[in-house]
């Protein structure tokens, strides 16, 4: 045989394992950083949006703060339908780009929010506020 065919082999297979080595590491990470909480109702949604425009889209929700859990960065609200996503009314746990806006949120408190997808199946409130 070759001799340089059998290191070109070799480095072929040294490449391809360390970028599954690295692609796997990166989804773990990923799948460490949270997840979506409760989301009754949404298996088989979807956005009804491009990947190019959803990145880009915001959706608009009202609805009642369920629970605040500070050390997560996340609220749970029972919300009227989202027509932006296409959702129908639901409770989900979203995590909030703005940690600070936790301080001052309540279980019973009627909200208004704005949500972003961030990837697929991720969705975080952008801003939040008390409806008075």
């Amino acid at each position: 045989m070759n001799p340089l065919k059998n290191r070109a082999g070799l480095m072929t297979g040294i490449l391809a394992g360390l970028t599954g080595m690295a692609l796997a590491g990166t989804l773990a990470v990923a799948d460490d950083m949270g997840g979506m909480g409760d989301m009754n109702g949404m298996s088989g949604m979807s956005s009804g949006m491009g990947s190019s425009s959803a990145a880009s889209s915001v959706g608009h929700g009202k609805g009642v703060v369920k629970a605040v859990d500070r050390k997560a960065g996340t609220v749970t609200i029972t919300h009227g339908p989202i027509k932006e996503f296409g959702w129908s009314g639901m409770t989900m746990t979203f995590p909030l780009q703005h940690r600070s806006s936790l301080k001052s949120l309540k279980k019973g408190e009627h909200v208004v929010f704005d949500v972003v997808q961030e990837g697929q199946g991720r969705y975080t409130i952008t801003k939040i506020h008390r409806v008075q």
